[in-house]
């Protein structure tokens, strides 16, 4: 969501079960390098959509210690319209 500026939104996980069949799951996650910056893409920031997402390091860390605090980790690094 950071890198399309928030055009991109992740679906919602979910899972249809059928309790007559074994169920199989994969989890894949992808991130950076930890030192690499992620921002959102400078084609997707104009006037009409300013930039949302300040630009981070190492986010895997961010979203593990905002889960920790109970927080969502995107809202944290969500610029506010008065910034």
């Amino acid at each position: 969501m950071i890198m399309s500026n928030g055009i991109f939104k992740s679906p919602i996980h979910r899972v249809a079960a059928n309790s007559e069949q074994e169920r199989i799951s994969l989890a894949v996650f992808y991130f950076p390098d930890y030192e690499k910056e992620i921002e959102p893409l400078q084609g997707l920031i104009n006037s009409e959509r300013p930039q949302m997402f300040r630009k981070v390091k190492n986010y895997p860390a961010i979203n593990f210690n905002s889960f920790h605090k109970g927080e969502i980790a995107i809202d944290t690094v969500r610029i506010s319209p008065s910034q």
